[in-house]
Parts: structure tokens; sequence; C-alpha cells
């Protein structure tokens, strides 16, 4: 066991109760209750493409490493879990992604799937497991962690901001789906950014642009129905005093990006 305490289910509502949890490390006895989990939230989500679902299979595999899989459990069973992968192929890594140099793919781990029960969000449990997995990933000798977030999935992407995750790349994955491509650096913190520009969340082909220009995301704030990601350059990665930022890339004109989704 890792850690035990007490959190709240149903937190806000009024049927809100107290409920025992711990966090332990899993392995195969939990794959049932790893694709329960799975199909709970799949079936609550309104907006289905924002959540990746696996086979029994592809988890068996992951599980095969020793601390890969960390769960909380209450007494109804799994509530919340965490899996790591650990990539081994280049084409398979989010570090290339990202552009990291060829001698660290090897050190690239992926945060490869996070959940948390509907019934007991808000406690922070995602943000929790994330925590525990990095300083695993430290501890065994891993330089860079990676993860991918919908665009549309704005508590998780709050959650890998929180955990010292930046938004390096935006990009179709598994042929259809678009995904923000995060990464933290486990060997050191993130030096500053300035420049600090606000653009819409929904604001996709302004989003590329940036990126394109070497500018990573940081930080969400809320604004009404949608969400602002703030973007800088690290200042390690500045541009040439001569960069002049354009204002095309905050147009909201997104005919080239649904070109390229529709292929």
């Amino acid at each position: 066991m890792i850690e035990a305490g007490i959190i709240k289910k149903n937190k806000g509502s009024p049927e809100e109760e107290d409920a025992v949890f711990e966090i332990r490390y899993m392995d195969e006895d939990n794959l049932d209750e790893m694709m329960a989990l799975q199909e709970v939230i799949i079936q609550n989500l309104a907006d289905k493409e924002i959540f990746r679902t696996h086979s029994i299979d592809y988890f068996k595999n992951l599980f095969q490493v020793e601390k890969a899989a960390i769960g909380a459990f209450t007494e109804e069973g799994l509530i919340a879990c965490s899996v790591l992968k650990f990539p081994e192929e280049i084409e398979d890594n989010f570090g290339a992604d990202v552009n990291l140099p060829v001698d660290d793919l090897s050190r690239v781990v992926h945060i490869a799937k996070v959940a948390v029960h509907p019934a007991f969000r808000g406690n922070s449990l995602q943000r929790k497991l994330q925590g525990i997995h990095l300083e695993v990933a430290r501890e065994i000798g891993c330089y860079h962690a990676c993860c991918m977030v919908s665009p549309k999935n704005r508590h998780s992407l709050q959650n890998m901001f929180s955990n010292g995750f930046i938004i390096k790349a935006l990009k179709l994955k598994f042929v259809s789906r678009l995904r923000y491509i995060l990464h933290k650096n486990l060997l050191r913190p993130n030096m500053s950014v300035p420049d600090e520009i606000q653009i819409l969340s929904s604001n996709i082909a302004g989003q590329i642009c940036l990126l394109n220009q070497g500018f990573m995301g940081f930080r969400l704030e809320l604004l009404g129905d949608d969400f602002e990601i703030s973007y800088g350059r690290v200042q390690a990665l500045r541009s040439p005093p001569e960069f002049q930022y354009s204002n095309h890339c905050m147009s909201s004109d997104r005919r080239s990006f649904v070109t390229l989704a529709a292929r």
C-alpha cells in the first residue's frame, strides 16, 4: 500500500458521503476491475472521443512491468488508476513527436492511462496518482514523461499542467483523433516562460501555428463555455530578436485543419 485516507463520494452533490480509500500497485489480478472501470467511464461520457479504450491484452502486457499500474480502491473496488507505458518503437514514442534527442528516446515513459470513476471525481485523484507515478519514473531512471490529452478534455489538461507538463505538439493520432502531446523533463524543472499569449482552446489552427513557431502551452483559464490556454517560449529556446509573432496565428479559420482531419 502506498497511501490511505478518506475521500468524498459524489462530491458536491446531496448524496455526498465519506469513503475510505487506499492507493496501491496493481497486477494481473486487477485486470477485470480495470476493464470494469474503463467501461463505467466511457458510458458516462457525453463525448466518447476524448477517452480511448483498450483491450484486456493491452493492460495485461503493461502490467508485466513492476509498478507500472497504480490503483485507488474503496470497498466498492477500483475507483481510479494510472498506467505507465515504456515505448519500444520510435514510431510509438511520443518523445519523437516533441522532437526529443534520439539518444533520449530510450529514457521516455508514457502516462498511458489515467482514469477516475465519475462518482469520485473532484478529489484530485488523477493528479495524485500521476504525481506518484512521476516519482516512480524518476527512480527507475527515466529522463522524460509524455502523455496525450484531447483538446476537449479540460480537466485532464489542467491536471497535467498542475504536475508540470507542457504542451509541445498538437496533432492527429490513431488516424483521426486530435491530441495534445505533453512533455515533462524529469531531471530539471521547467524554465521561465516569457512572451505569454492566450488563445482559445477551440482555436486549433491558431495553436498549431504557435507550436510551429516554438511556443508551448503551460496554463489554462476558464472563459465562459470555453477556456484559454497560455502559450509562451521556454527561455532557453527563445527565437532571435527579429522574430515577430504573426497575428494570423490567432485566426479562427480552421479550413486547413478540417481538410487534414477528413483524410
